[in-house]
Order: structure tokens, then C-alpha cells, then sequence
């Protein structure tokens, strides 16, 4: 019989989920998420491969749950980063904190997209709504505060800017420019 971890079923599930997500986010530095096998997830948890299937069903549900695990961790930080006075101070410390969360994003770059489900690719999905829920809702206090263009389209603002930032390596621009950029997208002068 295994040995339960923690001091309840549900810490020892939470606790062996974690390790289990650990060992595959440390997979991936190495290997693609095609290559990685629920048998070579399990060793470098240090879990049975039944506990995978206790887990996870399937590697796209181990997939989307481990987006949506780092995803709350990321924005945690990320809402923490936000908190300021203005629109106008959220709006820059969240380019800010995007820029430097985005060396050591959730989602695993070499899951290929165009191997997965549609079912898959769309629950993915939803962990980018997460973080693009903290901007829309800074423009829209923006657009109602007056600090931000009153004819914005929110959500066309919102991808635009998260297509800036997410993915890009701080270093390789000018982040001045860039954030006078987003700010003149919102009609503030920077």
C-alpha cells in the first residue's frame, strides 16, 4: 500500500499533483511534450505510473491542468504587480511584470499546437482568458476613470497588447518605447 503524504487524502493528492507537475515542467527543459512518456513523468516524480492515471486520464488532461496550475500561480504575481494608484501605473507595472514573467512562462513552447484536439486546444484556451482578464479589467477602470480613449475596443486592446509582451525576452527592445507605445494605444500621452 503507498504511503500517504501530508496529513490528509486531499494534502497528499494536492502534494503528489505538485510533484508530478514539477517533474514535468522539468522534463520539458529537455524534451518536447510529444516525447515525454506518463512513465517517465512518474520516475521523475518519484510516483507509481498508476498515479499518473489516479491523476491525470490522459496526457492533454495532464496538459491542460498543468497550464491552468502554473497560469494561477502566474497571476497571482502578475495581480500583485498591478496593484497601484491609477490605471495609468497599472497599465505600465503590468507590461512591466509581463516582461518579466514571460522568461519563465506556464506554458510549455514545445507542446506543437497543431497536434492537439480541438477539445485540448480550446481548454488551453481558457488559461489565457485568465491573464487577459487582469488587463481588461485595468483598461476597462481606465476607460471608466477617463484616463484611457473612451471609443477603445476593449478586447481588441487587450490581444494587442498581450501579443506584445507575451513571448518577448526582456533586453531585445527598447522597454521605454515600449511602454510609451501601449500608453499611446490607450490614448495617454506617455
Amino acid at each position: 500500500m503507498p504511503k500517504i503524504i501530508g496529513g490528509s487524502l486531499e494534502e497528499h493528492r494536492e502534494r503528489t499533483r505538485a510533484k508530478i507537475f514539477q517533474a514535468l515542467d522539468e522534463l520539458l527543459e529537455d524534451q518536447t511534450f510529444e516525447q515525454i512518456t506518463f512513465s517517465s513523468i512518474a520516475g521523475a516524480a518519484g510516483v507509481g505510473r498508476t498515479a499518473m492515471y489516479n491523476h491525470f486520464p490522459d496526457k492533454d488532461t495532464l496538459l491542460v491542468e498543468y497550464a491552468m496550475h502554473e497560469t494561477s500561480g502566474y497571476i497571482a504575481q502578475l495581480q500583485a504587480g498591478v496593484q497601484a494608484a491609477t490605471p495609468r501605473e497599472a497599465v505600465l507595472q503590468y507590461v512591466r511584470t509581463q516582461l518579466q514573467l514571460t522568461v519563465s512562462f506556464h506554458m510549455p513552447h514545445s507542446v506543437s499546437r497543431n497536434r492537439l484536439t480541438s477539445e485540448t486546444a480550446a481548454r488551453l484556451r481558457d488559461h489565457v482568458v485568465l491573464i487577459e482578464d487582469v488587463l481588461r479589467r485595468i483598461i476597462r477602470a481606465g476607460i471608466d476613470s477617463g484616463d484611457f480613449a473612451a471609443d477603445l475596443d476593449l478586447d481588441a486592446t487587450v490581444r494587442i497588447v498581450n501579443g506584445l509582451l507575451i513571448g518577448t525576452a526582456p533586453g531585445r527592445f527598447d522597454q521605454d518605447a515600449l511602454e510609451a507605445f501601449v500608453l499611446r494605444g490607450l490614448g495617454v500621452e506617455a
